[in-house]
């Protein structure tokens, strides 16, 4: 995030004007039943204690396959069931796993959109706890695909959710100062996957 963090630094020094994007966009959430409650919570339990002992004994091994698993599913049209959202929640509450899987979101530029409809409904249904890494990385795609109203909504909701969670926070500050998304797509682009999966980025 070099790139991206010495333009919002640049824009912060300069006396340039800064315009905040208002967004009119709006998420939608879903009221789950207590079976449906249920199900999510044992998923998620799964999920969890799987990475973390796979984490435990190969943590690159383990980052790479998260990262490769859910970027194979995002390429799917299918709805996610609860065993794959879980995994995308999981993956995305691990820093590594989600710059490595940014990195490779950021070369499907053709599934941009159909990824983002796919976060919008795991977002939907999410508990608290996983809306931070997940709304975060919707409003960063979305920004590529020239949506910076939506990417603002999203970002606001990563930040009402978790107002510490640093990369909504860093998106916020290139969105207050009029950084263009091609500094944020270049961000992503001059480090390696390795790099992200393993906290070089």
């Amino acid at each position: 995030d070099y790139n991206l963090r010495n333009a919002c630094e640049m824009k912060k020094t300069s006396k340039q004007d800064i315009e905040n994007t208002e967004s009119t966009f709006s998420f939608k959430f879903t009221k789950l039943s207590k079976a449906q409650s249920e199900l999510r919570t044992e998923a998620l339990t799964k999920i969890s204690e799987k990475f973390a002992k796979t984490l435990a004994k190969n943590a690159l091994g383990t980052r790479t396959d998260f990262a490769q698993e859910v970027l194979a599913r995002l390429s799917e049209p299918d709805s996610f069931n609860w065993t794959d959202h879980a995994v995308l929640c999981i993956a995305l509450s691990d820093i590594r796993t989600r710059d490595g899987l940014l990195r490779l979101l950021h070369d499907e530029v053709d599934l941009r959109e159909s990824v983002c409809d796919h976060l919008g409904r795991e977002i939907a249904r999410a508990d608290k706890q996983w809306i931070a890494p997940l709304a975060t990385v919707f409003g960063g795609l979305i920004w590529l695909t020239g949506f910076p109203e939506k990417t603002r909504a999203a970002i606001n909701l990563a930040l009402d959710t978790d107002p510490s969670y640093s990369l909504a926070l860093l998106l916020d500050i290139a969105l207050r100062h009029n950084v263009p998304a091609s500094v944020w797509s270049a961000s992503l682009e001059a480090v390696s996957l390795e790099a992200c999966l393993k906290g070089a980025a």
